[in-house]
């Protein structure tokens, strides 16, 4: 018995330890971890894809890969000049937005005072007006931070290259340590399922950012929300975030709204905009694009948020997720783990 208890301390001591030092190395390497995760999904993103082309065009595969990586790189400098650009013309128009900041804390405070409230002694309303007052750093701040997040991917294309033109070289190293044929078709069966299921769904994702872009766009093109264009990006970029992405750019867009738009319908129909986009991707884009492929549940998209938030902050928010589902796959993939895997998916409820 003591010893049984003393493997089971020695095992979970070992893992402990294993974890804390997962952990500890995500943090200190992550300026050198974060672009190769990126290279990871991008490659994983695209390699069915580019074997679908490869197959259509008969265009050599690294002349294919070159190519397509260098549009990938076009698309993400047009989309940071549109955002530095957009940026820009807010700033230039910032004194307006100042006025109405200005205006709208006067009458709050005027309205206290009928009330009876001594509004000197109110400190948070003025420190409200003054951190409106600065909406315009904060975007500045935003798009830096993309900035940044884009500046890696773009240093990720060079190991996405390799990743995609030596993709052979995990086939052939399970063909030469596994030599038994029944072993090594149930291992290719594994990583050929696991790599279709991780590809559809990132491929999937891009194609419906992208959709929900286009909706909000046209949503608040018609409701005349100036720089519609550049808010259509920012909330489709921040939908790749669970849960807080939704809630900063609901919050972003209101507050913008509010401060540029006289009453308050235009808030309240962009916030409604938003929902409704968001109630579209979630009951027909996602069903339809995406659909069911990694079957998290929200758990553990939650936890997979958070901590690649407190990791590797905007991308840890991102990557961390179909990390989870890679991790999910995996365990489902043996006979000894997969009782572990339940604690990733969904819940089958059973039939009445």
């Amino acid at each position: 018995m003591n010893a049984k208890i003393n493997y089971r301390t020695v095992n979970f001591t070992t893992n402990l330890f294993l974890f804390c030092l997962i952990v500890f190395i995500l943090v200190i390497a992550k300026n050198f971890l974060v672009p190769i995760a990126w290279a990871l999904l991008i490659s994983l993103a695209s390699l069915r894809f580019l074997e679908r082309m490869h197959e259509k065009l008969k265009i050599k595969w690294g002349l294919l890969i070159l190519i397509h990586l260098l549009l990938l790189m076009i698309i993400i400098l047009g989309v940071l000049t549109f955002l530095f650009a957009e940026v820009k013309l807010i700033i230039e128009n910032s004194p307006e937005i100042d006025q109405k900041i200005q205006l709208i804390d006067q009458n709050f405070r005027g309205w206290l005072t009928g009330m009876g409230v001594d509004t000197h002694e109110i400190y948070s309303v003025r420190s409200l007006a003054k951190r409106l007052s600065d909406f315009s750093q904060y975007l500045v701040e935003f798009v830096g931070n993309v900035g940044h997040v884009f500046g890696d991917i773009v240093l990720s294309l060079i190991y996405s290259f390799f990743f995609l033109f030596y993709k052979d070289v995990l086939e052939r190293f399970f063909i030469m340590k596994y030599h038994e044929g029944s072993r090594l078709k149930k291992i290719k069966g594994i990583a050929n399922n696991s790599l279709s299921i991780i590809s559809d769904y990132l491929f999937g994702t891009l194609i419906m950012t992208v959709l929900m872009g286009v909706l909000i766009y046209v949503m608040l093109l018609a409701l005349g929300i100036r720089y519609a264009l550049f808010w259509a990006v920012f909330a489709a970029v921040l939908n790749l975030i669970p849960y807080i992405g939704n809630a900063i750019a609901l919050i972003a867009l209101v507050a913008y709204a509010l401060l540029t738009k006289d009453g308050l319908w235009y808030p309240v129909l962009a916030a409604g905009a938003l929902f409704f986009a968001n109630t579209i991707q979630e009951n027909i884009l996602r069903p339809l694009v995406v659909g069911d492929k990694l079957s998290l549940n929200a758990l553990t998209v939650f936890i997979s948020v958070i901590a690649g938030g407190m990791l590797w902050g905007v991308t840890g928010m991102i990557v961390f997720i179909p990390i989870a589902g890679i991790i999910k796959i995996v365990l489902e993939s043996r006979e000894q783990t997969r009782p572990y895997s339940l604690f990733f998916g969904e819940p089958q409820i059973p039939d009445e």
